[in-house]
C-alpha cells in the first residue's frame, strides 16, 4: 500500500485515523467504530462540579474538539473551538434500576455520530444515594482503549482539584504534535523501506479459512461479546514463564503478549486445520512521556505472519512468533499490504495492561461497553485487560456471529485459546499434536 503524502497532510490525520474514516464512509451508518465505557464512581457527585471538569478536560483537548469533514476533494481532521462544539452531559436517574442503566448504555452506543459535528457523548447515570455511573462514548477516531483511562484520569483530577478551588486549565499534550510526527515520517527513507517489506510479505496468500466448518463467506456485520477471566494462578503462570529459558523476552510485558499471540495460533488451528494464518498486533505506539497521559487516537493495527509447523512445541511457536513481531516492531508505522481480495488477518489480540484510576480519590469500576456492530471483516478479536486490577486478566472476546453463530463454538475457542496457555507453558517442549 503506498502512502500518498498530500492526501495525508491535507486530512491532518494519522494513518490509523484515515484508515478508520474510509472504513467508516463506507458505512456511514453503522455504529461499528463507538468505543463506550460505564464508569461506576462509588460516591456522591457534585453533578455541576463534574460538568465543569469534564467541560476543562473538553477545552484543553484538541483530540476531544476533532471533527471529521470532507473538502477540496479529501477527508480533513479539523478542531473546533470550545464555543464552537455543541454538547450536553445530562444527568440521569436511575437509582435501583442497575439493569435500566445498563440497557440506556448499550442503546447509546449504537447511536452513530455525526462526525462533522462531534465525536463523543457523555451522560452521568445516578444508580443510588452515593453511586454514579458515568457513561462516556467516543469514535475510534479520537480515542484508544488507553486514551480511555487517561481521559477518566484527567476529568477525575480536575473535579478533585475543583473541590479544592483550583479552577485553572488542564495542561493535557495536544494530538495535533503526534500527526506531525506521523507526516515526517511518511515523508522518510525508514518508511519507504517499510512499504517494501508489506509488499513483500503479502506476495504469499494466506490460505482459505473456515472456522468449526463455516467459511468466511458466511461472516457477517454483527458481532456478541463473550467475558471470560484468565484467572490470577493463569496470569502468574505465564509471568514466571517468561523470565524462564523457554519464553524470554525483551520486557514482561511482550513476553505476555508472545504467549497470547502463540495462544491465538493454537487455538486458530485447532478450530480450522489451517497451518498460517494472520494476526493483527494491536501497538499502543505511545513512544514520548507526553504520549502516555495524551488524550487520541495512537494504537496502530499491524500484521504478523504466524506459521505453525509440524510438530512444533509451543516454545517453538513462541520462538517462531518473538522472531516475527520483531520484524513487525520494525515496520508497523506504515500500514500492512494486502491484495484485493485478500483477508488482511484472522484474529486480533489486544493486550493492555493499564489500570483505570480512581475518579479523584473515589473507587470506580469500568464496564467496557460494545455496540455490537462490526465490519464483515473482523472475525475474532479479543481484548485483554486489567482496567478493575486485579491478579488476572479481563478478557473480553469479540466473535463474528456469522463465523461463531452457536455459543458452544464461542465457549469452545475461548477455552482452547485458556487450555493452549496452561499445556504450552507446563510442557514447552512437547509437540501440539500430542497436547491436542
Amino acid at each position: 500500500m503506498a502512502l500518498d503524502i498530500d492526501v495525508i497532510k491535507h486530512a491532518n490525520m494519522s494513518q490509523t485515523q484515515l484508515q478508520i474514516w474510509i472504513a467508516q464512509m463506507l458505512r456511514r451508518r453503522s455504529p461499528m467504530y463507538n468505543m463506550g465505557m460505564g464508569i461506576e464512581i462509588r460516591a456522591d457527585l457534585d453533578a455541576e462540579l463534574f460538568r465543569s471538569a469534564f467541560d476543562l478536560v473538553i477545552r484543553a483537548s484538541d483530540s476531544m474538539r476533532s471533527v471529521f469533514r470532507y473538502a477540496d476533494g479529501g477527508p480533513v481532521r479539523a478542531v473546533l473551538q470550545p464555543a464552537e462544539l455543541e454538547y450536553e452531559v445530562p444527568v440521569l436517574d436511575y437509582s435501583g434500576k442497575p439493569d435500566d442503566a445498563m440497557h440506556w448504555m448499550r442503546e447509546q452506543m449504537r447511536q452513530p455520530f455525526n462526525l462533522t459535528n462531534r465525536a463523543f457523548d457523555s451522560a452521568l447515570l445516578r444508580t443510588g444515594p452515593e453511586s454514579f455511573t458515568w457513561f462516556i462514548s467516543k469514535h475510534h477516531l479520537i480515542c484508544d482503549g488507553w486514551s480511555f483511562a487517561n481521559f477518566t484520569d484527567w476529568v477525575g483530577n480536575k473535579y478533585g482539584e475543583l473541590e479544592a478551588g483550583d479552577d485553572s486549565k488542564p495542561q493535557i499534550p495536544q494530538y495535533q504534535d503526534f500527526v506531525d510526527r506521523e507526516i515526517l515520517y511518511y515523508a522518510s527513507d525508514a518508511c519507504r523501506q517499510s512499504a517494501e517489506y508489506w509488499d513483500e510479505l503479502a506476495s504469499e496468500p494466506l490460505p482459505p479459512l473456515a472456522l468449526y466448518g463455516r467459511s468466511t463467506d458466511n461472516a457477517s456485520t454483527e458481532n456478541t461479546r463473550v467475558h471470560r477471566q484468565l484467572s490470577g494462578d493463569l496470569v502468574e503462570l505465564m509471568e514466571n514463564a517468561v523470565t524462564s529459558k523457554h519464553f524470554r523476552a525483551f520486557s514482561k510485558d511482550q513476553g505476555m503478549y508472545l504467549l497470547l499471540l502463540s495462544a491465538m495460533v493454537v487455538a486458530l488451528n485447532v478450530a480450522s486445520n489451517n497451518d498460517r494464518f494472520s494476526l493483527a498486533v494491536c501497538l499502543h505506539n505511545r513512544v514520548t512521556t507526553d504520549d502516555k497521559t495524551a488524550l487520541g487516537t495512537y494504537f496502530i493495527h499491524s500484521a504478523l505472519r504466524a506459521k505453525l509447523e509440524a510438530a512444533d512445541s509451543f516454545a517453538q511457536l513462541y520462538r517462531r512468533i518473538s522472531k516475527d513481531y520483531r520484524q513487525v516492531l520494525r515496520h508497523y508505522r506504515h500500514p500492512v499490504s494486502t491484495p484485493p481480495g485478500e483477508r488482511v488477518w484472522d484474529a486480533t489480540v489486544n493486550y493492555v495492561n493499564k489500570t483505570f484510576p480512581d475518579f479523584a480519590g473515589r473507587r470506580t469500576h469500568v464496564h467496557w461497553l460494545r455496540s455490537g456492530r462490526c465490519s464483515a471483516e473482523e472475525l475474532i478479536g479479543l481484548q485483554l485487560h486489567r482496567f478493575n486490577g486485579g491478579d488476572g486478566l479481563e478478557a473480553e472476546w469479540d466473535f463474528n456471529l456469522g463465523m461463531f453463530p452457536d455459543a458452544a463454538n464461542r465457549d469452545q475457542f475461548g477455552s482452547d485459546f485458556e487450555q493452549a496457555i496452561k499445556s504450552g507453558i507446563e510442557n514447552p517442549d512437547t509437540a501440539l499434536e500430542r497436547l491436542w
